[in-house]
């Protein structure tokens, strides 16, 4: 419910995820908080592509603060893959929650990723 007890207001929203970067020498960093579902996925993956295309070595995708993590999520990690890839860009990804953590499991994306408990240790590498 809503503050007037009938419908859901903006107010009462929960905000999409939100992603800003850092430059940290060859490597950029990808801080992704909030809900990352269908409806924040393409601002996401906007700010994600750029940073591939900016030109780093490594790009560190943090999701530490990702409230949900749904299948858009995967799917946009999986296309930033493939995109960094060619690109010659690796992606590393940053996890410690089990909200996030779980579906990368689950999918098997675990392996496909270099996953690594805090910022620091994905930007040593």
């Amino acid at each position: 419910m809503g503050s007037d007890g009938v419908f859901p207001t903006p107010a009462d929203a929960i905000p999409p995820a939100l992603a800003a970067v850092d430059t940290l020498g060859p490597v950029s960093v990808v801080h992704v908080s909030g809900e990352l579902d269908m409806t924040s996925r393409d601002a996401v993956e906007r700010v994600l592509t750029r940073a591939v295309d900016s030109g780093p070595v490594t790009v560190v995708v943090d999701l530490s603060d990702v409230t949900f993590f749904g299948s858009s999520g995967l799917q946009m990690l999986a296309e930033a893959r493939a995109h960094a890839a060619a690109n010659q860009v690796t992606l590393r990804l940053v996890a410690s929650s089990r909200r996030v953590l779980r579906p990368l499991e689950i999918t098997g994306m675990t392996l496909a990723f270099r996953v690594y408990a805090s910022v620091a240790e994905a930007v040593d590498g």
